[in-house]
């Protein structure tokens, strides 16, 4: 080798991990450090490639890189004269950095075979730039405090490692399709400037054929989020989130579209406390509502709320109710079964439809709500519209409730 490897937590590792890379050999086992690695760019994954660190062997990203710590070699650098013209309708100069890498580059560029086992990958996000999304200080072009971000990757696996620390989100895809994330910790700390947009697993448009599975620990923003209407912008299909676990985190899972159809997404197994909603059907963003949400599928849901104050200066009291459908939403076909929330925090609804939301068919099935805070808890709240409705062993306080 060139480079020499540390792993001693003082030299710089990032050329000699990636000289390992770019050897050509298709997988690449890290030893055990003396103390942890130490990298200053983001380790780039080429095709046909599998990095395996120990399990509890720290990399952790050198005080003032801001950047990433890892993505496929595909994802280019920024340049601000070819990005799409309509950023500023959305989230004004932020986006100019989330959306350094969309698909105004190459839509066709595609990695394959992607994996990444083990280690602790530290983001050291108190000796970084601040979160620009909080801050407005973009500081250096593309930089967005995220830990590892994928583009254009088919077959892509991440598995067995822990997230510690990122300034935003700790895993973002877009236009990935064949993916596993399974195993993984989220060991989130404290914030930079404070503890919010910092989501587990950021899925954005575009995004097929995908299984989440074994998340645990909590995050400042969504553990799992699908957001069809970022990055890119396209539809999101086909994914199974399985087993999330997390005490005081901000959301379990959020849905969210706009313009494109987010279809066949079935979330199971979600236990813990969440201080904003579970589980949130949206659309957050302005303007005309063209894509729906079809063949969604809640089930085993063993969660209640949790107490948000002093988590961040924006919080205000408020939260959303535990199953959120968003004003102006349009769902085709959602069910909603097996869910138990013993209630001791907050009183809000368990199932929530704002004004304007359109559900065609709503199933809901052994729902089990116990409420211990002593106030009122609605247990199911409309201001939409639902077209079917079938609802069965709905049970409130150990009393039948029916609709």
């Amino acid at each position: 080798m060139v480079h020499k490897l540390y792993g001693d937590g003082v030299h710089d590792d990032t050329a000699a991990i990636q000289e390992l890379i770019d050897s050509g050999r298709p997988e690449v086992i890290l030893p055990v450090p003396d103390k942890h690695y130490v990298i200053s760019k983001p380790l780039e994954l080429p095709s046909n490639f599998r990095l395996v660190l120990p399990r509890y062997a720290e990399i952790r990203l050198a005080d003032g890189s801001n950047c990433l710590m890892a993505k496929n070699k595909w994802v280019a650098d920024y340049d601000p004269d070819r990005l799409p013209k309509d950023l500023d309708d959305l989230w004004g100069g932020v986006c100019k950095h989330l959306w350094y890498y969309v698909n105004e580059y190459s839509p066709d560029a595609i990695t394959e075979n992607i994996e990444i086992c083990g280690g602790i990958w530290n983001c050291n996000n108190l000796n970084q730039l601040p979160n620009p999304e909080r801050t407005e200080d973009f500081g250096p072009y593309g930089y967005t405090g995220e830990g590892m971000l994928f583009y254009g990757v088919k077959n892509l696996k991440l598995s067995s490692l822990t997230l510690k620390d990122p300034v935003h989100w700790g895993i973002s895809f877009d236009r990935v399709s064949y993916f596993t994330v399974e195993d993984i910790t989220f060991d989130y700390n404290l914030g930079n400037p404070f503890a919010l947009n910092m989501d587990g697993v950021h899925i954005n448009g575009n995004c097929h054929y995908g299984v989440v599975r074994n998340l645990k620990g909590a995050t400042y923003d969504d553990m799992v989020a699908l957001n069809a209407h970022e990055g890119s912008r396209g539809p999101i299909t086909n994914i199974l989130i399985d087993g999330l676990f997390a005490e005081t985190c901000h959301s379990a899972v959020r849905l969210l579209t706009v313009a494109d159809d987010m279809r066949n997404i079935h979330i199971t197994n979600v236990y813990g406390t969440y201080y904003q909603y579970c589980i949130g059907i949206t659309k957050y963003y302005p303007g005309e509502t063209t894509g729906v949400f079809d063949a969604i599928t809640l089930d085993h849901i063993y969660a209640s709320k949790a107490c948000g104050e002093g988590i961040h200066p924006y919080w205000k009291g408020y939260v959303y109710p535990f199953v959120y459908i968003q004003e102006e939403t349009k769902v085709t076909n959602l069910k909603i079964a097996d869910v138990r929330r013993d209630e001791y925090n907050i009183p809000i609804d368990t199932i929530w439809i704002g004004k304007g939301a359109v559900v065609e068919n709503l199933i809901l099935d052994n729902v089990v709500t116990e409420n211990h805070t002593g106030e009122e808890m609605p247990f199911f709240t409309n201001l939409g519209e639902v077209h079917r409705l079938t609802a069965t062993n709905l049970v409130q306080d150990g009393t039948v409730h029916t609709l």
